[in-house]
């Protein structure tokens, strides 16, 4: 919002002409400055204003926020009063979301006729004049007071008007657009008999626009339920000064001010008339909500010595009334904002100035111990950071529209979600099931801001749907996940280094479990795994610590980089079960140097795609006999290109040579394993290569 100082010295007399004086009270006030541009009287500012207050989004609630701040007087604008009588329009309301409404009628007797000249200059200023008076006026008193006014041609409005909301099926014309668009069912609407005129507390239809040739007119005045305010202008992708101020909490006590206010522009400036009495179909008729303030407690908390007298001062600057000794009515402007007496206090601290409150130390101690989940987390993001790893953080909602990314079939796990009933933003309509979606998007969002080079991570959880849960509805798993896109180094001097892969991301999980104690092992992801169809079915695997499914490593599915429009780039995720991992304290000893060499032998096996290295080395493994110091992979060979997915593995084992044992005793060790892993894995293929 841009507003002058020439603008505000109607409201506020008192106002200096110094722009720093100016801008001192602005940031002293709390309102953020986006640009000032200095020129005395006409010194313009533009504010950036916070998402509850309502008042913040007018010429009047901004004046009261410096008169508080410099102690200067305010000066209250002529508002013509409403005659409420039952000669008034037809008018109605049947939906809980409008809290207040009425309805003016009035007789154009000058289209184009000049508003006051101080109301011209703030409508230019803010960008809103229209030249039509009758519209003018309705803008300038949202501009002046913070409260909306509509207006709509009555030569266009057939039959009674009702506040309701939408039904299945209805349309809204946009101003100046000839297609009627689609609205969301149960959205606040104004409409007559045959076609919704407005959406209510967002902006007017082209149907019932005034225009220079309209000569009569119905002024409406009304308040409107912030959130169902929001979630219309959120469907209808649109934001106006009406919906802004709304959409903040508007006054619902204000409603015959607003429309008092364009009545008297109108008619000062000749422009039009009322032609009957006012209709007000709904009163807001709730009472203002009454805090009580504790003297000695706000005098501890701010650290100044405050007595009741003293804070009744303070707070009447910003319209609280005192009803009797500490407890104070608060103003129709800030009901949406301040709730509790701890909010009198925060207004107590901005009336002082947060500069002027004295500073004290916060108490220190030597802090609390780790629990085992804080420990887990610092150790493996620590891991991460040192592998260049950045840490970001997303939504615990989103859209389906997010999750089409992944496009998981009807009847998938990842298909079904826990939503949201009343979810103010349809972008958070439902608790989030997995994290790939998010990561796959964040790398799309660095791409497009010319990040070639992505690593990333996030602690977090997902919410699976679960009727048996101990909440009914879902169940709540903790999960780190990582993703990583681009070359693996950068501003190497022999050339570019290779990309990121899926050895890349499995070394870091090896590193991650090294680092926590664990045994890490890996085997091929299962097809039933709810992540299988949105990673690459030949470059990904299922994580196991200590023999326990504990997360998944791959490359993400052709199709669904296709579908986030990554090109050819080929992003890398991980992702940590951390109801699975830990760290364990007490880590296995290192084993002690041996001088007398080992005694090596080899086996090797012919395996299918679905026997995976890891488990035949686990099979070797426990089948040994002590005296076998190790068994690792030595080679892995393709003999047959016939037979794709088979392979040759290679284990090396290697055995004590102390004490000394005859060369029969190690062949029948070599025989047993062999006899061992042929029983096991035989079923499935595996057998000695010979």
């Amino acid at each position: 919002m841009k507003l002058t100082i020439a603008g505000l010295r109607t409201f506020l007399p008192g106002l200096s002409d110094d722009a720093t004086v100016f801008r001192n009270a602005l940031d002293e006030s709390g309102l953020e400055v986006k640009n000032i541009e200095a020129d005395g009287p006409r010194t313009s500012v533009t504010l950036e204003f916070l998402a509850n207050r309502g008042d913040h989004r007018s010429y009047s609630g901004i004046a009261r926020e410096l008169a508080a701040r410099l102690g200067l007087p305010l000066s209250d604008v002529a508002v013509d009063p409403l005659v409420v009588g039952p000669d008034g329009p037809s008018a109605t309301v049947s939906t809980a979301h409008c809290l207040a409404y009425t309805l003016t009628p009035l007789e154009v007797l000058d289209a184009t006729a000049e508003l006051p000249a101080d109301t011209v200059e703030r409508l230019t200023t803010s960008g809103l004049r229209r030249g039509l008076a009758v519209v003018d006026a309705a803008e300038a008193a949202g501009l002046e007071l913070g409260q909306p006014v509509q207006v709509y041609d009555a030569a266009k409005v057939l039959g009674a008007v009702e506040v309701r909301t939408s039904r299945a099926g209805e349309t809204f014309t946009m101003p100046g657009e000839e297609t009627a668009r689609p609205l969301p069912e149960g959205t606040p609407v104004v409409a007559d008999e045959e076609k919704i005129l407005s959406v209510a507390g967002v902006i007017g239809s082209e149907l019932a626009g005034v225009t220079a040739e309209t000569r009569r007119v119905l002024l409406e005045s009304a308040a409107f339920d912030p959130v169902a305010v929001r979630l219309a202008a959120t469907a209808l992708g649109v934001s106006t000064p009406a919906s802004q101020r709304f959409e903040r909490g508007a006054d619902p006590t204000a409603v015959h001010t607003g429309a008092g206010r364009a009545l008297h522009l109108l008619g000062e400036s000749k422009a039009a008339v009322r032609t009957s009495s006012t209709s007000e179909p709904q009163r807001w008729n709730d009472t203002l909500p009454v805090l009580s303030v504790d003297p000695a407690r706000a005098s501890a908390l701010l650290g100044i010595a405050l007595d009741s007298a003293d804070i009744a001062e303070r707070l009447a600057a910003y319209g609280f009334r005192a009803v009797d000794a500490d407890r104070f009515e608060v103003p129709g402007a800030r009901i949406w904002d301040v709730k509790e007496t701890e909010d009198l206090y925060e207004e107590l601290a901005r009336h002082i100035g947060f500069d002027a409150l004295p500073a004290a130390p916060l108490p220190a101690s030597t802090g609390a111990v780790l629990t085992p989940r804080e420990t887990l987390v610092r150790t493996v993001g620590d891991t991460l950071v040192g592998f260049g790893f950045m840490e970001t953080f997303t939504d615990g909602f989103y859209s389906k529209e997010t999750l089409k990314v992944l496009s998981p079939a009807d009847g998938h796990p990842l298909a079904a979600h826990v939503g949201i009933a009343n979810a103010e933003d349809r972008r958070y309509s439902v608790l989030k099931n997995n994290c790939l979606a998010q990561a796959v998007a964040a790398v799309g969002a660095n791409l497009r801001f010319k990040q070639e080079r992505i690593r990333l991570f996030e602690v977090t959880q997902v919410f699976q749907p679960d009727v048996s849960a101990a909440n009914g509805l879902c169940r709540e798993r903790p999960v780190l996940w990582a993703i990583a896109s681009g070359r693996r180094e950068e501003g190497l001097w022999s050339g570019a280094s290779a990309p990121v892969d899926y050895f890349f991301l499995r070394g870091v999980a090896e590193e991650a479990a090294l680092r926590c104690g664990v045994g890490l092992t890996v085997e091929r992801l299962p097809q039933t795994h709810p992540l299988a169809d949105f990673l690459h079915p030949h470059r990904s695997a299922l994580l196991l610590v200590d023999g326990a499914p504990a997360g998944v490593c791959g490359e993400v599915h052709p199709d669904v980089r296709h579908r986030a429009g990554l090109g050819g780039r080929r992003p890398v995720y991980l992702e940590f079960d951390f109801d699975v991992w830990t760290v364990r304290t007490a880590r296995a000893a290192t084993a002690p140097f041996r001088e007398d060499p080992p005694v090596e032998r080899m086996l090797d096996f012919v395996m299918p795609r679905a026997v995976s290295n890891d488990q035949v080395r686990g099979v070797l493994r426990e089948a040994a006999p002590e005296w076998v110091r190790s068994v690792e992979v030595a080679d892995v060979f393709l003999p047959d290109r016939g037979a794709p997915g088979r392979r040759s593995v290679t284990y090396l084992l290697r055995f004590d040579s102390e004490p000394t044992r005859p060369v029969e005793e190690f062949n029948a060790v070599l025989d047993h394993l062999v006899q061992t892993v042929t029983d096991r894995f035989g079923p499935e293929g595996v057998h000695l290569r010979t």
